[in-house]
């Protein structure tokens, strides 16, 4: 069966990769600063003339976290005192200058009205016994909603409580604030640690995913979920690596480690977040693997810490200590035990493993790097291994990154030639089993490497022209891959094509790129029937609009549907052929009903 694809002008793959929890606070537990100096109290500020210090010479919560907020209530002082946390950066204030919009943005929390806020925090004091106020506020003074806690005693204790906001707040220039009474707490130090507040989160996940974000991910019915992410994993060094079982268990007992990208990681979305988080979107997970080998300086390999060979055994045990906690049985393995202490008994489904991250950079130590883990896996059947390379000889081949250069957003034109790659990836999915976008999620205030997919602030998000093709591809996903002819080649460009059959709903799926600046009218021949109609979804550049014959246009969080999927549905006459036009830069996927094809 097939389908014959002329024009008049000459995967069945899967997809994801990323994170992101609904956590309120930036620097919620003072992690991988120094006790002391101004950027440990980042986000952190008084209100109404408190002194504020972080602080390492008392007891910390744990002794996974040291540092402690130090609070001192003046002498002399009046009122309500305390501090606020101004959570991550809010959205944007925009404004135009004679040659372009630009925006500023300021941190800020979203306060919505019906959402029920969780939060705690732990606190302690030699000489303060009295009430603490916290509560959600504009940074103008308007209170949206508070709540109080009382027992502070002399060894640390966890507080909780709920805010529920009664209206919403008209942006995202918001605080989360902590005060007690200025008179009965004049000349008196409070200290606190370990801060969280949560709005509802994905499926209501304890310490879970934000909703529109994860959401927006399982529109794309992903098949994959690669994690915990690449440079993520390896760490600057051999000690600030992804270490899986300090990223389990009470968020009071994760230490959190220095970041790849300029920050702490508190490691808040830890191993067993990310399992959930994958099954919770019915994705396979793909589990990455420390190789050894940790980053440094891109442009130079030699400044790259390597484990050297005789040293490696402990993280292969280390490694192989992880996928017994993800599926040992909760009662015969050490692993699985572990597990079911944390409140999973059920093993987690794991076929998959990814070891390293982009390790065939390595090619001197890559091999024998590569062979060592394989020997040690080997005998667990349920595993298969994948890297980052693409082969003729392995049909369990992960491609890694696709994006389309380092822009603030994606682009249409972008887009496009993704697309036009992603039609190989599917054509040839007997190699290429399964693909991941990296980087998936982006902070508009807090980014490494662009474009991303899915681009955010506090309580927005938008979804790029890239992020619409790799729903488009993952949605109109077929069983089977068809022949055409000819065959999508770059001697077929602008044009590039691929065509799939779904065997259970006797579905054809043909999915178009046009890279070209023109619009191209194909005439498309069948060699089996159809019925009288078919539907197309498809983006472009709309007609007759302010960006019409424009191409290098994004979607933005200050205008997220410049450029959004049209569904439309067309007659076909005959059943055996119909003509189509594919307009300029565009990408698009026509589903035709057949009756069952046989001979696929």
């Amino acid at each position: 069966m097939g389908i014959q694809f002329t024009t008049s002008s000459n995967c069945l793959f899967k997809n994801r990769r990323v994170q992101v929890q609904t956590e309120a606070f930036t620097n919620r537990a003072f992690q991988g600063v120094i006790p002391g100096t101004q950027n440990a109290l980042n986000s952190w500020q008084p209100y109404n003339g408190a002194f504020l210090s972080v602080t390492s010479k008392t007891k910390g919560v744990t002794s996974a976290l040291p540092n402690s907020l130090q609070v001192r209530i003046p002498n002399v002082v009046t009122g309500p005192i305390g501090f606020e946390n101004t959570g991550y950066w809010g959205n944007g204030l925009s404004f135009k200058t004679p040659t372009r919009r630009l925006t500023t943005y300021t941190p800020g929390i979203k306060v919505q009205e019906g959402w029920t806020y969780k939060g705690s925090f732990y606190a302690k004091s030699d000489s303060f016994t009295g009430k603490i106020s916290v509560s959600l506020k504009s940074k103008q003074g308007t209170t949206f909603a508070t709540s109080s806690v009382s027992g502070v005693a002399k060894e640390w204790k966890k507080f909780s409580f709920e805010l529920e906001p009664t209206v919403s707040a008209a942006n995202d220039d918001n605080v989360f604030s902590v005060t007690v009474d200025g008179g009965a707490a004049a000349g008196k130090t409070i200290f606190f640690g370990m801060f969280s507040l949560f709005p509802p989160t994905y499926r209501g996940r304890e310490n879970g995913m934000r909703i529109d974000l994860a959401q927006a991910l399982a529109a794309t019915k992903p098949s994959i979920w690669r994690f915990p992410g690449g440079n993520n994993l390896e760490g600057h060094s051999f000690d600030t690596r992804w270490k899986w079982n300090e990223t389990i268990g009470r968020i009071e007992d994760r230490p959190g480690r220095v970041g790849d990208w300029g920050y702490s990681n508190t490691d808040g979305l830890g191993l067993l977040e990310y399992l959930n988080w994958a099954e919770d979107l019915e994705a396979e997970p793909i589990l990455g693997i420390y190789s050894g080998i940790s980053i440094a300086n891109y442009s130079d390999l030699a400044t790259w810490p390597v484990v050297p060979e005789q040293d490696l055994q402990p993280y292969i045990d280390d490694a192989l200590n992880e996928i017994e906690f993800v599926i040992g049985d909760a009662k015969t393995t050490e692993g699985g035990k572990l597990r079911a202490s944390l409140g999973r008994t059920e093993p987690y489904e794991l076929r998959f493993i990814e070891i390293g991250n982009e390790d065939q950079e390595w090619q001197p130590v890559f091999r024998w790097r590569i062979c060592r883990f394989m020997h040690t896996y080997k005998p667990h059947s349920k595993l298969a291994l994948t890297d980052q390379t693409v082969t003729s000889t392995n049909d369990l081949v992960l491609l890694g990154d696709i994006p389309s250069g380092r822009l603030a957003y994606p682009t249409l034109e972008g887009a496009a030639a993704e697309a036009a790659y992603m039609t190989g990836m599917e054509r040839n999915s007997d190699v290429v089993f399964a693909s991941a976008y990296a980087p998936s999620l982006q902070h508009i205030r807090s980014y490494e490497w662009t474009p991303d997919i899915i681009t955010y602030d506090a309580s927005r998000l938008v979804k790029s022209t890239s992020y619409y093709v790799q729903e488009m591809f993952s949605v109109n996903r077929g069983t089977h891959v068809l022949q055409t002819s000819p065959a999508s080649t770059s001697d077929t460009a602008p044009l590039f094509w691929i065509a799939s059959y779904h065997n259970e709903t006797n579905t054809v799926f043909l999915k178009v790129s046009n890279t070209g600046t023109t619009d191209l009218v194909a005439k498309i021949f069948l060699d089996f029937p159809i019925t009288g109609f078919g539907t197309a979804t498809s983006i472009s550049s709309p007609a007759l609009s302010p960006i019409s014959g424009l191409f290098n246009v994004s979607n933005t969080l200050e205008d997220p549907e410049l450029i959004i999927p049209v569904a439309s549905s067309f007659a076909i006459p005959l059943p055996d052929r119909f003509n189509y036009t594919f307009p300029a830069t565009s990408v698009t996927v026509i589903s035709l009903q057949t009756s069952p094809l046989t001979a696929v």
